[in-house]
């Protein structure tokens, strides 16, 4: 009997997943040698373990389900013999992510993502260089050491020009075409991250740097998907040559080194000759660039600088977005919370002017709607896996060294205890006199867990509030009517993907007073 050169290759592949199974299993039984149990999980099937109890969408919430069915606050799943490890409980990632931080804080290997093809530079492979995707290593430590000391609460406020002026942008877009608000919100997070990573001036959709993060964003997006590629599963494919058939991956490698490479490069050296014609605007990476000591090495200084800025925009511009929409859904799925909002605004700052961020002390309601933005709909349910770096016990439960590690989130952030009726969109629960203090900890989540958490939430959380009280300063967002004057109900449905986007849904945006447009309009 011939076989064909694909079904070769299919064969080799079964081959090289069960081997790679049976090799898991038999290091398993070395480590575990006292035999503890692994933390609660359905049962599954020989060699393909829990693939058929994973689902395709909404994922957090079916693991939020498994674990209540199981009555552990952690479950443990296997697929061809990797571990996954889901924490659904503030107590339990409190105790793993943060407590036992030391070996809870590197991230999974992923070939496709940061592996094939030298993309940025020889420093950094793949989308490696991106602050989240990085391994615990020392690159990552250095990067997330410059980053901090840049945009940590004290640093932050030098960029508040740029971000009040992206706003204002936006509020002027959002008063000539109302309909368009999700993509003048595309334009605002794109603009303000260009601006303050580059110092970059963009001004409309069709600018060639904007046009450029966004086609990245999309190779990250396609390249990061969970079981994509096979090369994730079985990282030795990624030595097959690209001319084999079904190693078509490694074409899309080379082409996407490519557009990543002039993604990083392009505006960082239009940043490094600025300077030395005298005409850079200020910036993360112009400031960072001038702060470079004599005893440091140079080179590896610039690599450093180059990937944050480019980190900045990937890690940004798709979750400031989806914030912003997850804020206009919540306005009209809760009008009260927007009255209450307008009415601290209108009696601590008035109406004659835009608010400013040294407001911000004197407005708690929009502090506690900010926070209710984040809690009530995760940008990132699971935010990105960590790898766990050693063998674990945890509550008699053995956890074995490379299991992938998923912070539930969106189950922390909707779990009862902590946030009664936790459907609905309710600012005063962080006003409460007797709030829990976990409650209030608890949003922190919503940014990542233990040593990964994201280093810009500060940032995240500053620009998050100066839109939130400029918008409700200046509009009104309510429900929309159809052609027959029927108001249009918001779903709330969000997307059932790794991203906690809102579904494509309508609004109303309409100027509070001619007073209120008036004051928009003044700002250009």
């Amino acid at each position: 009997m011939s076989y064909s050169t694909a079904q070769i290759t299919g064969l080799s592949l079964l081959a090289g997943v069960v081997l790679l199974y049976v090799n898991h299993f038999i290091q398993q039984k070395r480590r575990n040698p006292a035999g503890l149990p692994y933390p609660p999980g359905p049962k599954g099937y020989p060699i393909i373990g829990n693939l058929f109890d994973i689902p395709n969408v909404y994922i957090y919430k079916r693991f939020r389900e498994m674990s209540r069915e199981l009555g552990s606050d952690i479950i443990h799943l296997q697929v061809f013999g990797f571990h996954l490890v889901v924490l659904n409980t503030k107590e339990v990632a409190d105790d793993l992510m943060d407590k036992r931080s030391s070996i809870y804080s590197d991230r999974p290997r992923m070939p496709m993502m940061n592996e094939l093809g030298s993309l940025i530079s020889d420093v950094r492979m793949g989308f490696g260089w991106s602050l989240g995707f990085t391994p615990y290593n020392e690159w990552w430590k250095h990067s997330r050491r410059l980053f901090h000391r840049h945009f940590q609460p004290s640093a932050i406020p030098q960029f508040r020009p740029k971000k009040t002026k992206a706003v204002h942008d936006f509020l002027r877009r959002l008063a000539d075409t109302p309909g368009d608000f999700h993509q003048h919100m595309q334009l605002l997070a794109g603009s303000v991250i260009l601006d303050i990573a580059y110092g970059l001036d963009i001004r409309s959709h069709d600018d060639i740097y904007l046009q450029r993060a966004e086609e990245a964003l999309r190779i990250i997006d396609k390249a990061g998907n969970p079981g994509s590629f096979l090369v994730d599963i079985i990282p030795s494919l990624k030595y097959v040559p690209e001319w084999v058939p079904g190693a078509g991956f490694k074409r899309k490698a080379r082409e996407w080194k490519v557009i990543a490479d002039r993604f990083g490069t392009v505006p960082f050296e239009f940043v490094k000759q600025s300077m030395k014609d005298g005409t850079a605007a200020s910036s993360f990476s112009s400031i960072a660039l001038r702060d470079i000591q004599e005893t440091q090495d140079r080179k590896y200084q610039e690599e450093l600088i180059k990937c944050l800025g480019a980190t900045m925009y990937t890690a940004g511009a798709d979750t400031t977005v989806s914030v912003i929409l997850t804020f206009f859904m919540a306005m009209l799925m809760s009008p009260e919370a927007q009255s209450k909002a307008q009415e601290e605004m209108d009696r601590v700052i008035g109406t004659d002017r835009l608010p400013t961020y040294d407001d911000e002390p004197n407005l708690p309601y929009i502090g506690a709607l900010v926070k209710e933005v984040f809690r009530w709909q995760q940008v990132a349910p699971f935010a990105i896996p960590h790898r766990l770096m050693a063998d674990d016990v945890y509550n008699g439960y053995f956890i074995p060294k490379d299991s992938i590690v998923l912070g539930n989130a969106w189950a922390i952030l909707h779990d009862d205890k902590l946030f009664p009726d936790p459907f609905t969109f309710n600012p005063d629960r962080f006003l409460a006199a007797d709030v829990d203090p976990r409650t209030i900890s608890a949003v922190d989540y919503a940014f990542g867990f233990g040593r990964r958490t994201c280093p810009g939430r500060w940032m995240a959380h500053s620009f998050v509030f100066i839109i939130i009280a400029s918008t409700l300063s200046s509009f009104r967002i309510e429900r929309p009517v159809d052609e027959n004057g029927n108001v249009i109900q918001p779903t709330g449905a969000m997307s059932g993907g790794i991203m906690g986007t809102p579904e494509k849904f309508q609004c109303s945006v309409k100027p509070r007073s001619r007073e209120a447009e008036q004051l928009v309009r003044a700002t250009g």
